[in-house]
């Protein structure tokens, strides 16, 4: 019987263990995602040009694809990706910062 008590236990703390973990990542996905939208708010705010989807930086239109708010608005733009989230929204990145995100995460269109 001690052991079946005994390895009660140690499956609960590797469940308690498992679900740290996995609250641990979503906190960070959560907070590097609030890094970056408050980045390009501040952005937003120093630009009084441009339009809501895009800035102009040496004549080249950036795009600013965490406004886009659909996947056809953003599929629209060749360098944005939307990606998918069972544990979060669905949302519009950049190339570059779909790249980076999470795989376990998001999965970004091709």
């Amino acid at each position: 019987m001690a052991n079946c008590a005994h390895f009660a236990h140690q499956l609960a703390l590797g469940l308690m263990t498992t679900s740290y973990r996995f609250i641990v990542l979503i906190f960070v996905v959560l907070l590097s995602t609030l890094y970056q939208f408050s980045s390009l708010s501040a952005a937003d705010s120093s630009s009084s040009y441009g339009s809501l989807l895009a800035v102009q930086r040496n004549g080249n239109w950036i795009p600013r694809c965490n406004k886009m708010g659909s996947r056809f608005e953003c599929s629209q733009n060749p360098k944005c990706k939307w990606c998918h989230s069972e544990a979060l929204d669905d949302m519009c990145f950049s190339e570059s910062k779909a790249w980076r995100l999470p795989h376990q995460v998001f999965f970004c269109d091709s």
